[in-house]
């Protein structure tokens, strides 16, 4: 019998072109995010990180205008593929945006929120219960649920835009600059939430912060003009990159 071939990469892309009203964003990208692995897409702004992560479950397709050509795989499925549901897609991989999307209810409504729009039946105090927990903000105990989410620091926010995410336990998680406009002790907590995670899914993140890319990831991908001008470990990348501009970009030399 022969051994079984190495697993598939758990986001891979293939020559990725996004556009906008005919404006190509991201161009040519071929990247693959291994199964387990923290990754962080670095790049200035209006490199085609946050455009690159939506294209990991199919959220570019919700904006007016937008156009995808190429391949984007999870665990080896064609994502794009016509028999695919794109709610099930971004079920699978949660996505956490740079601004937060909370509904103007309690915190109990907002995590479960996902929970019964998939139809889940049961405990869902249990399930909201536990994502809380997870990102720190059940410590208060049972009278969180009924605290209105909006009035919330932003710290906390983000986390439980974070729990309301995981609520729906899945495979890849995403986020979108996860500690922008946040204090150093807001960030921190952020930070630790995605450290504890690493074990639990593959996680992907868009950071305008260098330095937190070398602090939380495996592996870290630069982009620059929509082009990925390199990719690899995330250490090897800061003390040694190989791309003049990377180099640029680490140093704050980029123009």
């Amino acid at each position: 019998m022969s051994a079984p071939g190495p697993a598939p990469p758990a986001l891979s892309t293939e020559r990725l072109t996004v556009r906008f009203d005919g404006k190509a964003v991201l161009r040519d990208v071929s990247i693959e995010i291994p199964l387990g692995r923290v990754v962080s897409i670095i790049g200035p702004a209006g490199s085609g990180k946050t455009t690159l992560l939506r294209s990991f479950n199919r959220m570019n397709e919700l904006i007016p205008g937008a156009k995808t050509a190429g391949k984007v795989h999870f665990r080896g499925v064609d994502l794009y593929a016509a028999e695919i549901d794109p709610a099930e897609v971004r079920r699978r991989i949660g996505m956490v945006f740079q601004e937060a999307t909370l509904f103007p209810k309690s915190v109990f409504d907002n995590v479960a929120f996902g929970l019964r729009a998939k139809g889940v039946e049961g405990d869902l105090h249990g399930l909201v219960e536990e994502a809380l927990t997870v990102v720190g903000l059940w410590s208060g105990g049972a009278e969180v649920l009924d605290a209105r989410a909006l009035d919330l620091t932003a710290g906390e926010q983000r986390r439980l835009s974070i729990a309301r995410a995981l609520a729906l336990k899945p495979d890849c998680l995403l986020l979108d600059e996860p500690t922008a406009a946040l204090d150093p002790a807001a960030s921190a907590k952020v930070e630790s939430i995605i450290h504890a995670l690493r074990h639990e899914c593959t996680i992907v993140l868009a950071t305008s912060d260098h330095t937190q890319a070398g602090r939380l990831s495996d592996l870290t991908a630069f982009l620059d003009s929509g082009r990925l001008m390199e990719y690899g470990a995330t250490q090897e990348l800061f003390t040694n990159p190989r791309n003049e501009r990377t180099e640029s970009y680490l140093t704050g030399r980029l123009p």
